[in-house]
């Protein structure tokens, strides 16, 4: 019995060999009870793996892989021929490869997802729009602000789940400032929920300020983020 064998537990548990391949290793498998429990952990990754993309990703990511696949240039495969043991070393370093590939990808998609199911619904529906764009830019009180703008929609939303906690005494608030004046755009209640507000006109900059709980007429501090809708 062959070493080489040990190694094909990855591509075997994936569905990645050929029928005679996984005859082989099937019958090897039969007595040896490290391959069992390989492969029997590889296919509750996998499954796991699977499950936890339980919801579609963002409607933009889609489009955004798809420019980025576009844009890399393809390159021929180069066919060689290779020896059986050294056949199944190399697909099994194949499939570990795509394997660590997909558990990224789906981790970052997880990530996203499991966290835009805690944005208020107005606020995913500017995030998910088709024609959605976004900017993240960083506050001067060490947080980071991911702000969208859809003009399909005629909405702006804030994804202000990295700012810092606030005491309880204070809370985020949204303002449109133009021509001099500041208008209340609503209070930040909830960071991990955002939240959204009519697109502005092009003239007019948004900014966020550190308020008394329940609010102000007016800014009080110093705005930690300004930015002009336009710029998104």
């Amino acid at each position: 019995m062959s070493d080489d064998l040990h190694t094909v537990s990855g591509a075997y548990a994936l569905n990645a060999v050929e029928p005679d391949e996984a005859r082989e290793f099937e019958r090897h498998m039969s007595g040896c009870q490290a391959c069992r429990d390989e492969v029997r952990e590889l296919r509750a990754t996998a499954a796991a793996m699977g499950a936890a993309e339980a919801e579609a990703p963002p409607a933009a990511l889609k489009a955004r892989v798809l420019q980025a696949a576009a844009r890399q240039p393809q390159l021929p495969p180069v066919v060689t021929e290779v020896a059986p043991g050294k056949r199944r070393r190399r697909l099994a370093i194949l499939v570990a490869a795509a394997a660590a590939v997909v558990a990224v990808v789906v981790g970052v998609v997880t990530t996203e997802v499991q966290h835009g199911s805690q944005l208020a619904q107005p606020v995913a529906a500017v995030f998910h729009a088709p024609d959605s764009q976004t900017v993240r830019v960083r506050t001067s009180n060490g947080g980071t602000l991911t702000v969208a703008v859809s003009h399909r929609l005629h909405e702006m939303a804030v994804d202000t789940h990295r700012l810092p906690p606030l005491p309880t005494a204070q809370v985020y608030q949204l303002w449109e400032m133009a021509g001099g004046h500041a208008r209340s755009a609503g209070l930040v209640d909830n960071p991990a929920a955002g939240q959204a507000m009519p697109l502005p006109p092009r003239s007019t900059r948004v900014a966020i300020t550190i308020e008394p709980a329940g609010g102000s007429v007016q800014p009080t501090t110093q705005p930690i983020v300004v930015l002009r809708p336009s710029q998104v």
